[in-house]
C-alpha cells in the first residue's frame, strides 16, 4: 500500500501546487490591472535608486503581492485542498484507477485515507505560516493601495485612545515601521473622569520590557483651581505606564490587524481594556477551529468522488463546489455574527460543532 499511498498523495500535492500557483498568479494579475496607475508610479519613484523604472515597477508589484500571496495561503489553503481532492478523485476515476482498487479489495476508505493526512499536513503549515512569518508582515500587509511605494503602513494620527487608567493619548503621528509617537499629548484623568493633568512630549518610544512610553522632552501640566485658565504647576516626566502598545494602536487604526499576529501577541492584547478582548479571544480560538472545519469540509466532499458505480463526474465536482463554498461561507458568517451576542469561545468552535455530525453522517452513506 505504501506504493499506492505515494502514488496518490503526489497527484493530490500536483494538483494543489497547481491550483494554488493558479490562484496566486490569478489574484497578482487582476490585483496589478486594476492598480496599475499605483504601481507605475511607485516604480517611477523607485527607479532612481534601483537603475530603471521597470525594475522599480517589477519590485512594487512583488513587494505589495508577495506578502498577500501567504496571506493567501493562510485563508484559503482549505479550499485548494478540497479542490486538490476533487481533482485527485476525478483523475483517478476517469483513467479507471479507483475503480481497479476498490475492485482488488482495497476500501474506498482507504484510498480516501491519503488525501486526508496530506491534506490536513497542508492546512497544518497555515498554523506556523500564521504564528511567524504573517507577523514580520503585518506592516506591509495594513498599507492600502495608496501606500504601494512605502515599504510599511505609512504613520497616522492618533486621537484619545482610552487605556485602562481613563487616560486618553493622542498623538500627531503614529510610525508603525519605528513604533514612535510624535507630538505626543496625554490627558490624565482621575476616578470621576476629570483632568488630574495634561503630559506632553515631543516624541516617545514604546518599552516592551517596562510596557509603557518612554518620553523625550516630556513635561505635565497640573492645573490650579486657584488660578484662572490653563495656568498651573509643571514637572518633567519620562515615561508613561499604559497597555497601548503599538499593536493595540494598529489593532485600533485597521480592524484586521489583530489577525495578522502571533498567538503570543494576541494572548497580551487579550488583557488589554482598550480593545474588543471578546474579539481577540475569539480570533485565537479561531485559528485552530478553522483548521478542524476545514478538515470536515474536506470529509464532507469526499462522499462526491468516492464512488463505486459510473457517475457525471463533473457533476459530481459541481455539487461538492457548491457544499464546499457554502459550508466555509456559513462557518465565516458564524464566526462574524457571534461577537457581541455569543461567548466568543463557543462561538469560535460553532461551526465544528454543527459540520461534525454532518461529516460523519457523509462518510458513513459512502459504500466501499
Amino acid at each position: 500500500m505504501k506504493t499506492l499511498d505515494r502514488y496518490i498523495v503526489r497527484l493530490f500535492l500536483i494538483n494543489f501546487v497547481i491550483l494554488l500557483s493558479v490562484l496566486s498568479l490569478l489574484f497578482v494579475v487582476v490585483n496589478v490591472l486594476i492598480d496599475l496607475d499605483e504601481y507605475l508610479e511607485a516604480g517611477r519613484l523607485r527607479g532612481a535608486e534601483m537603475g530603471g523604472a521597470w525594475l522599480g515597477t517589477l519590485y512594487s508589484i512583488l513587494d505589495y503581492n508577495a506578502p498577500m500571496v501567504v496571506l493567501l495561503y493562510v485563508f484559503f489553503s482549505g479550499l485548494v485542498v478540497v479542490a486538490a481532492m476533487g481533482f485527485t478523485f476525478a483523475a483517478l476515476y476517469r483513467t479507471g484507477e479507483l475503480g481497479a482498487m476498490v475492485s482488488s479489495g482495497i476500501s474506498m476508505y482507504r484510498v480516501a485515507a491519503s488525501v486526508l493526512i496530506a491534506g490536513f499536513v497542508l492546512n497544518c503549515l497555515s498554523l506556523p505560516a500564521q504564528e511567524f512569518i504573517i507577523p514580520r508582515l503585518a506592516g506591509k500587509l495594513v498599507r492600502d493601495k495608496s501606500q504601494v511605494s512605502l515599504t510599511t503602513a505609512k504613520p497616522f494620527h492618533v486621537r484619545y485612545a482610552v487605556d485602562s487608567h481613563g487616560g486618553l493619548l493622542s498623538a500627531a503621528a503614529f510610525d508603525p515601521n519605528t513604533h514612535k509617537l510624535t507630538d505626543v499629548a496625554i490627558l490624565v484623568r482621575d476616578a470621576d473622569g476629570l483632568a488630574e493633568r495634561r503630559v506632553m512630549a515631543e516624541s516617545a518610544d514604546w518599552s516592551e520590557s517596562s510596557q509603557g512610553w518612554k518620553l523625550q522632552g516630556g513635561y505635565a501640566i497640573r492645573p490650579r483651581p486657584e488660578l484662572a485658565g490653563n495656568a498651573g504647576t509643571s514637572e518633567e516626566v519620562s515615561f508613561y505606564a499604559t497597555e497601548l502598545s503599538p499593536e493595540v494602536l494598529l489593532a485600533r487604526q485597521a480592524s484586521f490587524f489583530p489577525r495578522l499576529l502571533s498567538l503570543n501577541d494576541l494572548e497580551k492584547l487579550s488583557h488589554s481594556t482598550a480593545i474588543d478582548t471578546g474579539q481577540i479571544r475569539q480570533i485565537m480560538h479561531s485559528r485552530f477551529s478553522m483548521l478542524v472545519v476545514n478538515m470536515l469540509i474536506l470529509a464532507m466532499s469526499l462522499q462526491f468522488f468516492m464512488l463505486r458505480e459510473p457517475a457525471n463526474i463533473l457533476l459530481q465536482g459541481v455539487k461538492a463546489a457548491g457544499l464546499t463554498m457554502a459550508a466555509w461561507g456559513v462557518g465565516l458568517l458564524l464566526l462574524l455574527i457571534g461577537g457581541a451576542e455569543l461567548n466568543p469561545v463557543a462561538t469560535a468552535w460553532l461551526p465544528v460543532v454543527i459540520y461534525l455530525p454532518l461529516s460523519a453522517i457523509a462518510l458513513l452513506r459512502v459504500r466501499t
